[in-house]
């Protein structure tokens, strides 16, 4: 068993208003967590896999290909592979998002 404080992780990527944490790292599959700033966003990128992403704290707006749907604590949102990406943070408070990619890319 092993026990993971994710705010005590290192940062794998940290510019103004964004950091990533990486919490899981198998063949199978990589998991990170986001956290966004007020008024920032995660510009639109491509994955060469599939990926989910779970609002833990916050709320934010989503963009999958052409679409985007805000989202809150709670929700989910799948991103099939090749389809480019983002998340814009529109609350008050930091977005935190654990983002999953399977299988590992």
């Amino acid at each position: 068993m092993k026990k993971v404080q994710i705010m005590k992780l290192p940062s794998i990527f940290k510019k103004e208003g964004i950091e990533a944490r990486k919490i899981y790292d198998k063949e199978s599959a990589l998991a990170n967590v986001i956290t966004i700033q007020p008024g920032f966003e995660l510009p639109a990128h491509v994955t060469p896999v599939d990926v989910f992403m779970l609002v833990l704290e916050g709320k934010g707006v989503f963009t999958v290909g052409d679409e985007s749907l805000e989202l809150e604590k709670y929700e989910l949102i799948e991103g099939p592979k090749n389809v480019p990406h983002g998340i814009k943070n529109t609350g008050d408070e930091p977005l935190m998002v654990l983002v999953l990619k399977a299988p590992r890319p």
